[in-house]
C-alpha cells in the first residue's frame, strides 16, 4: 500500500505555503492561493479558517464580526463544515446563499433594482413587438386595434394555454370567432403564439411594475428561491443569475451597505475561485476597495487553480483583471495521486506549477494510452473490470465526452433522447444540453430538468421510509403552524400519488390536487415543488411545450406533442436513475461521467474514452495534441480553444489516484508526437489480451 509515508522535510516544506497564507491574514492582505489538482486546497482552506479562529476569535467576537467562507457546491459546504468542526464564528455556504443573506434585508433597494429590471424587460419585449420580423402582423394594427387585441387575449388567457399545443387548424377554429377583425394574425399560428406570449409577458411585467409603484401588498419585497432555475419577475421572484446581478448592483451603488458588510465580515474566503462567476469577483473587489478607502481592514482570500477552469462563466485567469493587487501564493505538493499520474498531469498543464508527491512511497501507479475504435469501448471497459477486480466497493469510473454515452450506459437514454429532440436543445444548442440535463450542480440544471428533478426528488423522498419530514416540506416558515394531525394527513395524501410513468404520476398528483376535499397544504406543497400554481395533465404538458418548443412552427406541433408525450411515457424508475446520477448516489460497479462532471472528485481507477470530436466541435482533442509544440504561437480563438481543452484534459486525468487508462477511438497518426510527449508509448488495443 503506497501514498502513506510523508517525511518531516516534506511536511516542513508544505507548511511554507500555509505560513504564506497566515502571513497575508495577519497583514490583512488579500491573496490568491493557486495550487494544482490533488494538492489539498480544501485542507489549506480549513487550516486558514482554523488559524483565524485560534488567533482572532476573541477580537472578532468582541466587535460582533464573523468570517465568510464561500464554497462552489452544497457538497463542498457540508465537507467544510464537517472538517472545520463546531464554530459559530465562520459562516459556510454557497455563493448564492451568502449573497442573498447579505442583501435580503435591504428590500427597499432591491425593489428599486427589480423595478429597473422590469422596465428593461418591458422595453425589450416592446421592441420585439414593434420591430421583430415574427410580429409583423401585429405591427400592422393601429393603436386601437392593438389594445382591443390585447384585451381579448388577456381575457382568454386560460383558453390560449389550453390550446397552446394543438395543431394550426383547431387552434384557428377556437380563436377565429374571438378574432374576426384580426384574421391576418391567425394566418401564421407560430407567429400568433409568439405575439400572444409576448403580450402576456408585457402585461404581467407592467402589472407588477404598477403594483410596486402603488405600494400594493405583496409587491414590497423581492424573493430569491433556490429551488427554481428561472425568474418569475412578475411574482417578485428571482433565480440564481439574477440574484448575482442584483447583488452586484446593490453593493456597487450603496456605500452604507458596503460599510456594513466590511465592518461585519472583515475576512472572506472563496473556494474554487476559478469557477466563480465574474460578478462575484467584482463584488469582492468593490468591498475590498471600499474598505481600503475608509481605512478599515478587509481580506479576500481566493483558493483554487486557474488550470482547472472548465466552465464558461468561471472567472479563471481573468481574476487579476477584475480584482487587482492580490498576493500570489502557490503550492507544488500533490496529496492525491501516485508519481506516475503526477508526471502526466504536469506535462498537460505545462506552467509554473510543477507538482511532486508529498509522499515518499508515491510509486506504484499505472498510466497507459491506447488507440482503438468505438466498437472497442465495451470490451476495453470489461477487460479492466476483470483485471482491476472491480466491485461496488472498488469501483471503476469511466469518463466519456458525450452525455449520450453517459445516459446510455447509466440507464436513462430515453430521457436524454427526448430532450435532444426539443427546440431548446437541438442543433447549435446541443452543447447546452450537456450542462442543463446532466450537471451535478443543481444551479446549472435547465428550467425543465430542474422541474423534473424537483418532482422526482419528492417521489424518491416519499418512497424512502427513512426520509425525514423536513426533506419533504419546503424549508420555510410556511408549515410552522401545522399540527401533528395535519402533518400526518398531508403525508398520507402525498403517499396516495402513484404512477408507473411520469405522466401517470402527474395525472395522479393533479387528480388529488383538484379534489376539493383535500386541504390547501397539499396544494401549496405541489405548487412549491412545481414553481407554478394549479396543475392538470394538460396544463403540465403545455407548460413543457411552451418552455421546450418556444420557436414552434405550424408544422412542428405534432413533433412537439409527440416529444413531450415521450417524456411523459418514460417509466418513472428511469427518472429515478437519472435523479440518482444527478445526486451522485449511484452504487454500480462502473460509474459513468462526463469530463465536466468529475470536477472535485477523485477515484482509484479511471478510464477515459477520448476522441477528436466534442459535441458539435469536430476538432477538439486532436487540435490540442496537434498544437502542443507551438501552443505559444496560437492567437485568439485557437488559443482559447487550446486552453479550454488543456484544462478539461488536466481535470479529467488528475481525477486518478492510482490507475489511469485512456482509449482514443480515432486515428492518431497525424498527432501521435503530441500524445507521446505527454503519455509516452501509444499501445494498440488488442482484444482478449491482458493489458
Amino acid at each position: 500500500m503506497n501514498l502513506l509515508k510523508i517525511s518531516t522535510l516534506n511536511k516542513q516544506k508544505e507548511q511554507k505555503s500555509l505560513k504564506a497564507i497566515f502571513n497575508s491574514i495577519d497583514k490583512s492582505e488579500s491573496f490568491i492561493f493557486n495550487a494544482g489538482a490533488g494538492s489539498g486546497k480544501t485542507y489549506a482552506l480549513i487550516e486558514s479558517l482554523k488559524y483565524v479562529i485560534r488567533n482572532y476569535e476573541r477580537i472578532l467576537k468582541k466587535h460582533n464580526q464573523k468570517v465568510i467562507c464561500i464554497t462552489y457546491t452544497n457538497v463542498a459546504t457540508r465537507e467544510v463544515k464537517e472538517r472545520l468542526g463546531n464554530t459559530d464564528l465562520v459562516l459556510v455556504s454557497t455563493i448564492h446563499e451568502r449573497v442573498w443573506e447579505l442583501i435580503r434585508f435591504y428590500q427597499k433597494e432591491l425593489v428599486e433594482i427589480h423595478t429597473e429590471k422590469l422596465r428593461e424587460e418591458i422595453y425589450s419585449l416592446n421592441q420585439k413587438l414593434k420591430f421583430g420580423e415574427e410580429y409583423r402582423k401585429y405591427q400592422q394594427l393601429d393603436t386601437t386595434q392593438k389594445e382591443n387585441f390585447k384585451k381579448i387575449m388577456i381575457e382568454n388567457k386560460d383558453l390560449f394555454y389550453q390550446n397552446y399545443s394543438v395543431k394550426a387548424a383547431p387552434l384557428k377554429e377556437v380563436f377565429h370567432p374571438l378574432l374576426k377583425e384580426y384574421s391576418d394574425i391567425l394566418r401564421n399560428v407560430s407567429h400568433f403564439r409568439k405575439i400572444v406570449s409576448t403580450v402576456y409577458k408585457v402585461e404581467n411585467y407592467y402589472k407588477c411594475y404598477k403594483n410596486i409603484k402603488s405600494n400594493e401588498k405583496g409587491y414590497e419585497s423581492v424573493e430569491y428561491n433556490s429551488i427554481y432555475n428561472s425568474d418569475l419577475l412578475h411574482n417578485m421572484q428571482i433565480s440564481h443569475d439574477t440574484l448575482l446581478d442584483y447583488g452586484l448592483k446593490i453593493i456597487e451603488r450603496y456605500d452604507l451597505l458596503k460599510q456594513i458588510i466590511v465592518d461585519k465580515y472583515p475576512l472572506i474566503f472563496i473556494d474554487e475561485y476559478q469557477d466563480t462567476d465574474q460578478t462575484v469577483v467584482s463584488i469582492m473587489s468593490y468591498l475590498e476597495k471600499y474598505a481600503k478607502n475608509i481605512g478599515h481592514k478587509s481580506l479576500i482570500g481566493y483558493f483554487g487553480d486557474t488550470a482547472q477552469n472548465i466552465y464558461d462563466k468561471g472567472v479563471g485567469s481573468k481574476i487579476t483583471e477584475i480584482h487587482s493587487d492580490l498576493n500570489y501564493i502557490i503550492k507544488e505538493f500533490n496529496r492525491r495521486s501516485t508519481k506516475e499520474v503526477i508526471e502526466v498531469i504536469n506535462k498537460i498543464r505545462n506552467d509554473e506549477i510543477e507538482q511532486r508527491s508529498i509522499y515518499d512511497d508515491c510509486e506504484g501507479g499505472s498510466v497507459k494510452f491506447y488507440e482503438g475504435t468505438q466498437v472497442d469501448v465495451r470490451e476495453f471497459i470489461n477487460k479492466y473490470i476483470e483485471e482491476w477486480d472491480i466491485t461496488e466497493k472498488n469501483q471503476l469510473h469511466c469518463l466519456v465526452l458525450t452525455n449520450k454515452t453517459v445516459a446510455q450506459y447509466s440507464g436513462f437514454e430515453n430521457i436524454y433522447e427526448a430532450f435532444k429532440e426539443t427546440d431548446k436543445y437541438k442543433g447549435l444548442k446541443y452543447n447546452q444540453l450537456n450542462t442543463e440535463l446532466l450537471s451535478n450542480d443543481l444551479y446549472k440544471l435547465g428550467e425543465i430538468p430542474k422541474l423534473l428533478f424537483n418532482i422526482i426528488r419528492l417521489y424518491n423522498n416519499l418512497k424512502n421510509i427513512n426520509t425525514p419530514v423536513i426533506d419533504i416540506l419546503p424549508r420555510s416558515n410556511f408549515f410552522e403552524d401545522m399540527k401533528l394531525e395535519e402533518l400526518k394527513e398531508l403525508v398520507n395524501t402525498l403517499n396516495q400519488v402513484e404512477g408507473k410513468t411520469l405522466g401517470e404520476y402527474i395525472v395522479s398528483m393533479s387528480a388529488i390536487y383538484n379534489n376539493n376535499n383535500n386541504n390547501n397544504k397539499y396544494k401549496k406543497l405541489v405548487d412549491w415543488t412545481l414553481g407554478f400554481e394549479g396543475i392538470t395533465h394538460e396544463l403540465f404538458s403545455n407548460y413543457l411545450i411552451e418552455r421546450l418548443f418556444n420557436n414552434k412552427s405550424d408544422d412542428d406541433v405534432e413533433h412537439a406533442n409527440n416529444t413531450i408525450e415521450k417524456l411523459l411515457k418514460i417509466n418513472i424508475d428511469e427518472y429515478e436513475v437519472w435523479y440518482k446520477f444527478i445526486s451522485e448516489k449511484q452504487v454500480e460497479k462502473v460509474i459513468y461521467h462526463t469530463y465536466h462532471g468529475t470536477k472535485g472528485l477523485e477515484f482509484d481507477n479511471v478510464i477515459i474514452i477520448m476522441e477528436n470530436a466534442f459535441g458539435l466541435n469536430r476538432n477538439y482533442f486532436n487540435h490540442f495534441f496537434e498544437n502542443i509544440a507551438n501552443s505559444g504561437d496560437l492567437e485568439d480563438r485557437d488559443k482559447q480553444k487550446f486552453e479550454q481543452t488543456q484544462n478539461l484534459l488536466y481535470v479529467s486525468c488528475s481525477r486518478a489516484i492510482r490507475n489511469l487508462r485512456i482509449l482514443y477511438i480515432d486515428d492518431v497518426s497525424n498527432f501521435e508526437n503530441g500524445i507521446k510527449g505527454i503519455f509516452g508509448e501509444i499501445h494498440p488495443f488488442e482484444k482478449n489480451l491482458k493489458t
